[in-house]
């Protein structure tokens, strides 16, 4: 609806308030963040960016270009301020549930030295779930530019809100729950799968035990690696995106159901995550996506003024 785009969603600031307030005060007790430098270009940048914002709200209206830059810095405060909370809590070095997600594994029937025997035989699909895999951060600079673009402002709020409430849940749950992963965990070794790289470096499982061992306390932004297991955020991107892009054109939608669903068949074996991460992190998606209707639609309510027809939120 034309208007809703120069309003910004009170209950996503307030989230990304709370956010950003915890990392900054884990980061002064425990002493595991960005590093400073990292954080003043990521602020800068965000700034910039709500400058931007405001000048195309106020001094040459243009609700498109006003809405996405809003959402291209909300998105970046959450990518790294939820980024270095998985850092902090990794480092509180809660013990490792591997265990349980492989007895699970094999409950299901999932086989992990399998699949991963399959993909070895195979690298050319190797290699087409390789680029799916590392697809996720692209499409999500992505969604927001196409939202934006048909002026879908609403649909836009309804993936920033679940995309953070998902992201903030997923990393309390793998603070709680830790594991290093099937590839660890089972001493999977290059050896193994001599025909393919998969899709996520060992630099991951070395980044999660030097933070258990308080060896590491600053994150570099060049070399900082997704240290979550379970849930798979890998997986709540994929259902999110998926979500995102069905309120776009035809072409657009099935781009991102293509696209995400090659995602999420990779994701067990090229980004070495358990079956289970991979069914919590899509029922949590889920979950956030119907969450984040239900806040929007009273934080509407709230808002609106007195007398005025509130258009229902539109499931997807």
């Amino acid at each position: 609806m034309a208007g809703d785009g120069w309003r910004a969603s009170r209950t996503l600031w307030a989230l990304i308030g709370a956010i950003s307030l915890l990392s900054l005060a884990i980061w002064s007790a425990t002493g595991v963040g960005l590093k400073a430098g990292d954080l003043l270009v990521i602020l800068g940048v965000v700034a910039s960016l709500l400058a931007i914002s405001a000048f195309y709200s106020q001094r040459r209206p243009d609700e498109r270009l006003a809405r996405l830059t809003r959402a291209m810095a909300e998105l970046l405060l959450l990518i790294f301020m939820v980024g270095s909370l998985s850092y902090s809590g990794t480092s509180l070095a809660m013990p490792l549930r591997d265990e349980w997600f492989q007895a699970m594994d094999v409950a299901l029937g999932f086989d992990w030295r399998f699949w991963l025997s399959v993909l070895d035989a195979h690298p050319a699909i190797h290699e087409v779930l390789v680029l799916a895999y590392h697809s996720m951060l692209p499409q999500t600079a992505l969604l927001p530019i196409v939202l934006a673009a048909i002026g879908a402002f609403r649909h836009l709020d309804r993936f920033l809100l679940s995309y953070a409430l998902a992201a903030i849940v997923t990393v309390a749950i793998a603070t709680l729950l830790p594991a290093l992963s099937p590839v660890v965990h089972l001493g999977i070794t290059p050896a193994d799968h001599p025909n393919i790289v998969l899709a996520v470096p060992l630099e991951f499982a070395q980044h999660a035990q030097a933070l258990r061992e308080g060896s590491m306390k600053l994150v570099d932004l060049n070399g900082a690696q997704g240290l979550v297991t379970f849930p798979s955020f890998h997986t709540v991107s994929a259902v999110l995106l998926m979500l995102g892009f069905w309120a776009a054109p035809p072409y657009w939608r099935w781009f991102g159901v293509g696209l995400n669903g090659l995602m999420l068949v990779a994701i067990p074996i090229e980004g070495s995550h358990y079956l289970v991460d991979v069914i919590a992190g899509a029922a949590l998606a889920v979950a956030a996506w119907a969450a984040a209707a239900w806040l929007l639609a009273r934080e509407r309510q709230r808002t609106a003024p007195a007398g005025r027809a509130l258009a229902p939120v539109t499931a997807v």
